[in-house]
């Protein structure tokens, strides 16, 4: 009997975006409106292969959970953020934990790292695969499917059974293939390269219909590997044409089955040292070979080399140092920086020296263990491929590299490694006439990017002046206690560092607060400002009200200044209720005064806060109020003409979606626009 089976697998994928100095991400400002890419990426692609819906006759019939249907992998730097910044996210992910298969760390091109760094690659991205999935993988995804023998070697030494790779590095025609070594072998799911690359670059995944005719046609098993980003983010609704394939087909099925139902019946050998993103094989990551994304005619790329020998000299030195001096610590430094993964993933300190250290370190052999720990932590993140994809030394995937290399630098406590990556850098030429080369780079973009202790310890006063923090609070990595009134204790939970300071805000800037605190501060003070003016015209609304209706006859000469200062007065109202969560009958009493008025307080700020108060407001409403909610929703969208400015209520159909059990009024499901069973 012929094997007929078709497979999808998404790539997903982000790179560690956290400032090693604070723990969180700041704020970037090409990803706007969003605060960073991953918030960006998260409501393009990552929640709605959650959410995928099927329209039928402009219905949704169906709501597809994409990662119960498909093969994926996603590694730690993105389970990681999802999982501390939409944990309910991280659980739609886990419904599809037997179709996931495992990755890398932090997206190093395996062939290029040293032995011992591509075992630190592999183990920590096992190890992060059992965490978030439970089980031990079989599958895994090289990162850009570079190869070399070493890294299947190390698969093979974790138990590793499958990866995929791309047509052309394969030697032998197929689809199953089995590569032997020495160590025993690893089976190969070679995708189909022309399907790939047109749902990938070309228009495929725009007619989900002729798509799967196409697939259909394919004899034996048809596997199209893409990044997952492409449902969604690089193709919009790039998730509902795959939800059309999974309902529209039986034959789709993920790797983790076929490989527990097939053997391959050929053996092959692989092209070595080739990737699927890089005609030059892994030059990209290393050379000018003409490979790359995202740069102007003419640019070039004469950067990537001396970035990559940099590095490399300081990642050889730091892990000198390393080793010399956990020496005195561990009985075995390399299995102590193996294990040091569970750290990482939130396990005990504690039991971690227990387990490794060679007797009962003190505090500050502690402070000092765990800081060239992290050392190797952020080595490897500085070494993460994106630094090397794009187009110019000077773009954020670059910098955050070298970020994390100075952060190594920093804890190890290390200048020369400093200097030496430097006289590198002066010979890696930016295509930015401003930045000159990496140094200007380094000067420009990196160095604003250090934060002192001090400077948390300022901003951590600030933000609870301001009433954004408790005295005892948590500013990413950093836990702090304020004490009296300008003194400030201070805990780096990486690193056990503890600090005190006296802190005097006199000559203190706003503009040395890091982006994301300093957004969050300004944002409290206007909220603060607009209430105690709200508060203020309170006394007048009478008055202005009073006013603009009489302006519709006497026409007076500053009528249209009073109508737009009781405008703004309105807006004011509303944003401060939709903020503070306030009963909906207060919302719709000031729509309906601006309505009564004739005033156009509509906007598409008001829009997204309206989009939000709703959806914070579906999980708690009973059936009548949620009926209430949708029908206002309703009405308010028929009373615009411009896109923008429509409530959303995409995530509102997949919270109703989910409920749609317990739900007795089919009004509702009218009201959204909602089939109530597939």
């Amino acid at each position: 009997m012929e094997f007929f089976k078709h497979s999808v697998h998404g790539h997903f994928y982000q790179p560690y975006r956290v400032n090693p100095y604070i723990g969180e991400i700041m704020l970037e400002d090409t990803a706007y409106p969003y605060d960073n890419w991953n918030e960006r990426i998260y409501r393009e692609c990552y929640l709605p292969n959650a959410y995928a819906h099927y329209l039928l006759d402009g219905k949704v019939r169906n709501i597809i959970n994409n990662y119960s249907k498909m093969s994926f992998n996603m590694g730690w730097t993105l389970l990681d953020w999802i999982g501390k910044h939409h944990p309910e996210l991280l659980q739609k992910i886990k419904e599809g934990s037997e179709n996931a298969i495992a990755t890398s760390f932090n997206h190093t091109i395996l062939p290029l790292d040293p032995q011992e760094d591509k075992e630190i690659q592999i183990f920590w991205g096992i190890r992060a695969f059992e965490e978030f999935f439970g089980r031990k993988p079989n599958g895994f995804w090289l990162p850009e499917l570079a190869v070399d023998k070493e890294t299947l070697q190390i698969l093979v030494k974790y138990g590793v059974k499958y990866i995929i790779l791309a047509p052309h590095q394969v030697k032998t025609k197929g689809s199953f293939l089995r590569y032997y070594l020495q160590e025993g072998h690893i089976d190969i799911f070679v995708y189909d390269g022309e399907l790939s690359h047109g749902v990938a670059f070309g228009e495929l995944l725009s007619d989900a219909k002729h798509l799967l005719e196409l697939i259909n046609s394919r004899k034996d098993i048809t596997l199209i590997a893409v990044d997952g980003e492409t449902f969604g983010h690089h193709k919009k609704f790039g998730e509902m044409g795959l939800a059309y394939m999974f309902i529209h087909s039986p034959n789709f099925t993920t790797l983790e089955a076929i490989y527990k139902e097939k053997l391959p019946k050929l053996s092959t050998e692989i092209n070595f040292n080739t990737s699927w993103s890089c005609a030059h094989g892994i030059e990209r990551w290393r050379s000018d070979c003409g490979c790359s994304s995202g740069g102007m005619e003419g640019w070039h790329q004469k950067w990537r080399k001396p970035l990559r020998e940099g590095l490399e000299a300081v990642r050889s030195r730091i892990k000198e140092i390393v080793y010399n001096q956990l020496e005195e610590y561990f009985f075995d430094v390399h299995s102590a920086l193996l294990g040091f993964i569970d750290v990482i993933l939130g396990g005990s300190k504690d039991e971690y020296f227990a387990k490794y250290a060679k007797k009962r370190l003190s505090k500050e052999e502690r402070i000092k263990a765990l800081k060239l720990l992290n050392a190797v932590k952020y080595v490897q993140l500085s070494f993460s491929s994106d630094g090397w994809f794009f187009a110019e030394i000077s773009g954020i995937e670059t910098v955050n590299n070298l970020l994390f290399a100075k952060r190594a630098i920093d804890l190890v406590e290390d200048p020369l490694s400093e200097k030496m990556l430097l006289r590198y850098l002066e010979y890696a030429p930016s295509n930015i006439q401003a930045y000159g080369n990496g140094l200007g780079v380094w000067k420009n973009l990196v160095l604003p990017k250090v934060y002192s202790p001090q400077d948390i310890s300022k901003c951590a006063l600030v933000m609870h002046l301001s009433e954004l923090k408790d005295s005892t609070d948590s500013l990413g990595k950093w836990h702090f206690q304020v004490i009296q009134e300008n003194t400030v204790r201070l805990l780096d939970t990486e690193t056990e560092e503890e600090f005190i300071f006296e802190e005097q805000l006199k000559d203190f800037s706003t503009e040395s607060l890091p982006s994301l605190y300093a957004k969050e501060v300004f944002e409290k003070w206007a909220m603060d400002y607009i209430k105690e003016e709200s508060e203020f015209l309170k006394d007048y609304e009478f008055l202005l009200e009073d006013l603009v209706q009489h302006s519709k006859s006497l026409k007076f000469h500053t009528a249209q200044h009073i109508r737009e200062r009781l405008t703004l007065f309105l807006k004011s109202q509303l944003l401060i209720l939709l903020k503070e969560d306030a009963p909906f009958e207060k919302i719709k009493n000031v729509l309906n005064k601006a309505e009564a008025l004739s005033l156009d307080i509509k906007d598409e700020y008001l829009a997204r806060e309206l989009s939000l108060y709703i959806k914070r407001s579906v999980p708690k409403a009973s059936e009548e109020e949620l009926l209430e909610l949708l029908e206002f929703v309703r009405n308010y969208n028929l009373s615009v003409n411009r896109y923008e400015l429509y409530i959303d209520v995409w995530e509102v159909q997949n919270l109703v979606w989910e409920r749609r059990q317990d739900i007795k009024d089919r009004r509702i499901f009218e009201l959204l626009n909602l089939s109530p069973s597939p």
